[in-house]
């Protein structure tokens, strides 16, 4: 399982590597954000939430159609909080 996971990181890794400055500013904000979030609801950002995270948005991505805008963009953000999470 743990091979599985390292897997799913770093496919989530390699489309990190291509954000730009302002794009990586940006991720920065949303998850404080989203840490912020989670300790309102009582939810442990733990290993087990980002993996859920990123495996949930590249499933999410793979199948979603592109509707003018590209909703896989948002679901690559999430998978990227995920790895976020997942380094800490």
């Amino acid at each position: 399982m743990a091979d599985a996971r390292e897997r799913l990181a770093g496919r989530v890794r390699l489309a990190a590597a291509d954000l730009d400055v302002c794009a990586t500013a940006q991720l920065h904000l949303v998850e404080v954000l989203l840490r912020d979030r989670l300790e309102v609801l009582g939810i442990e950002p733990t290993q087990d939430l980002a993996v859920a995270l990123m495996a949930a948005s590249v499933l999410l991505a793979e199948r979603s159609p592109e509707w003018g805008g590209d909703s896989r963009d948002v679901l690559g953000e999430l998978a990227q909080l995920g790895l976020r999470l997942l380094d800490e």
